[in-house]
């Protein structure tokens, strides 16, 4: 290949691509390139160092990072993508357990209960334990499950503690909620990589297997791996296998759902053979924003010092203001947007952007700028994927590769509308449990079970 590396990154970049260091840990500032150097990493491996596509493993947070990491590797080695592996961590582990988790007595065909799914099926569990559909226990629940399974415990892991007044009632329901995933032969979104760590941990020659599989593992936004992920990296690793870092403790942000920031700190603790690199000229911003934002991040005691810098000198400079109501802080921005516009040729709506820290903060903009009559667009609403029609239409393909898919079964029952309402569900559910059976074997077949109250 041809890739002219110095030409195309700078002096950092080009340190964090090039190094033969077996264990490296990139600190990538804001804005500093680490999709390019990850990208450039993986061709520098194929073009240089003569590493075989098949045996590099790059993890990144989302789906989409990884189609788009993949497709810039496709452009600078034609032909290498279809060989590497770039998931995510669910991902890759939902690809894994497709493969190995009959060793679990699941079939390839086991579903993946997605958050809604998660939702109704502890609805149901609360019900059964005499409380409603709509008690705050449900979110309780759904949260202690979370964090359980975050830190890898199943019910039979866990001591209930005496300073948690209801723990023993919540293993219970745990439990049960355990008991029908299993029985349904499905799996959430936490059982992927804790279903995949017990395979891992219990079959050493399925183990030994996948940790020689992969020569090289590559890891994306490092500082927010959580100690059930880095368990997973351990035990796909050996003696011989590389791997390589990037994050950056600065931007840790998923601390709430388990991320352990110390895992990206202790690297050099760990290994003694750690070679850093960190990249800190910033592309995306101006040096006012920059200063702003090292003046108040160097207050964080849990951090590899760095300030960035950029090229982009001046810019305008960083503007606090704090309102009473939701109603004059839009206002305030609606009218800073119209100033904006039309000052220059970059100045058009589409280059102007409101960020908030939740959806349900957008409704007072959304009226100021109607009110108004300016164009906008609202971004994050529903994925394709979590549309009701397009949920119903895979709900029916789950239940024709899963019969005990309960969950899918009782979001399809009633779609077209058949007229079954909850009291003939619930006398399905009874006579289902009662025989055994999962609640579609027992409709197709119910011919056979003349004394139904149905």
């Amino acid at each position: 290949m041809n890739i002219d590396y110095p030409s195309l990154l700078n002096s950092s970049q080009l340190e964090a691509v090039s190094t033969s260091s077996k264990h490296v840990r990139v600190i990538a500032g804001a804005g500093s390139g680490k999709t390019r150097v990850l990208t450039y990493r993986i061709a520098y491996l194929i073009d240089v160092f003569h590493v075989n596509p098949s045996s590099i493993l790059a993890v990144t947070f989302t789906n989409k990072a990884a189609n788009e990491m993949k497709e810039r590797v496709d452009k600078l080695i034609p032909g290498a993508a279809p060989f590497l592996t770039v998931a995510t961590f669910h991902s890759w582990c939902a690809r894994f357990l497709r493969r190995e988790a009959y060793l679990l007595g699941f079939p390839p065909s086991f579903s993946i209960l997605d958050d809604e799914d998660t939702g109704k099926l502890i609805q149901e569990i609360v019900v059964e334990h005499n409380y409603k559909k709509s008690d705050p226990i449900v979110k309780e629940l759904r949260s202690y499950i979370s964090r359980k399974k975050n830190v890898g415990l199943y019910p039979d892991d866990i001591k209930p503690s005496p300073f948690f007044i209801n723990e023993k009632e919540f293993v219970e329901m745990y439990r049960d909620y355990e008991r029908k995933k299993d029985n349904s032969l499905s799996m959430d979104f936490d059982d992927l990589l804790l279903k995949t760590l017990l395979i891992l941990k219990n079959f050493p020659d399925v183990q030994q297997r996948w940790s020689n599989k992969y020569q090289h593992l590559l890891i994306d936004e490092f500082q927010d791996t959580n100690d059930v992920q880095y368990e997973l990296l351990n035990l796909l690793s050996n003696e011989s296998t590389n791997l390589y870092v990037v994050g950056d403790p600065d931007q840790t942000i998923y601390t709430w759902r388990g991320a352990n920031q110390k895992i990206i700190l202790d690297m050099p603790r760990r290994f003694l053979d750690l070679k850093d690199v960190i990249l800190n000229e910033n592309y995306r911003s101006t040096s006012s924003i920059l200063n702003c934002a090292n003046s108040l991040i160097s207050h964080n005691k849990k951090r590899v010092p760095k300030d960035l810098f950029t090229n982009q000198s001046g810019g305008e400079p960083v503007t606090l203001r704090s309102f009473d109501k939701p109603e004059e802080e839009a206002r305030y921005v609606v009218d800073e947007i119209e100033k904006i516009a039309g000052k220059g040729e970059d100045a058009i709506y589409s280059n102007i952007a409101i960020l908030y820290r939740s959806s349900y903060l957008t409704r007072p903009f959304e009226t100021e700028l109607a009110h108004r009559g300016l164009p906008y667009r609202i971004f994050g609403g529903l994925r394709f994927y979590q549309r009701k029609e397009v949920k119903d239409v895979l709900a029916y393909f789950r239940v024709l590769v899963n019969e005990k898919d309960d969950v899918a079964f009782d979001r399809i029952i009633n779609v077209p509308s058949r007229k079954i309402g909850p009291t003939s569900l619930e006398i399905i559910k009874k006579e289902a449990a009662s025989l055994n059976l999962s609640e579609y074997e027992y409709v197709s077949n119910i011919t056979n079970y003349p004394g139904t109250e149905l």
